[in-house]
């Protein structure tokens, strides 16, 4: 049995749920770089990290899903406002504010990926895509928690 599938300028729903969530990976990964560069002193150590290593994990999203993409057919492309989104998101202040500011945008901006991401797998009927879908979610929400965790210190 043949399966119908909905195609609008050349992509698929699938194509589309595929790159929204590659320009929200790059957007995301933005911000992370924005608090990783700005957590200064050793009261924002940990932080400075962790962030680090949020950027290598997300980076590493960002070529699965736009390897996928090619995959399909679709060259992956994100859009200058995706990338100019965040950069002057992370509020100036001082070290002990700036680490609490920092986590609060980055729970904030998790919860958001990770409601965005719930909705898009939703309707997915490839198997490999779908798994992509999965592993990201699981990877955002252990880093929501691992910032959970740093917002208790």
């Amino acid at each position: 049995m043949m399966a119908w599938v909905l195609e609008v300028n050349g992509q698929t729903a699938t194509t589309v749920k595929l790159q929204e969530t590659l320009e929200d990976l790059v957007s995301l990964d933005r911000l992370v770089r924005q608090v990783h560069w700005n957590a200064r002193g050793t009261a924002t150590y940990s932080l400075h990290e962790l962030t680090g290593e949020f950027h290598a994990d997300l980076d590493s999203q960002q070529d699965i899903f736009a390897e996928q993409l090619s995959i399909l057919g679709v060259d992956p492309v994100v859009s200058f406002e995706k990338l100019t989104q965040n950069v002057h998101a992370v509020p100036n202040a001082n070290q002990k504010h700036m680490r609490k500011a920092g986590i609060d945008l980055l729970i904030k901006h998790y919860q958001q990926m990770i409601n965005q991401v719930k909705e898009r797998m939703k309707g997915i009927d490839d198997l490999v895509v779908e798994d992509h879908f999965i592993g990201l979610r699981a990877m955002l929400e252990l880093q929501q928690w691992k910032l959970k965790l740093e917002q208790e210190i």
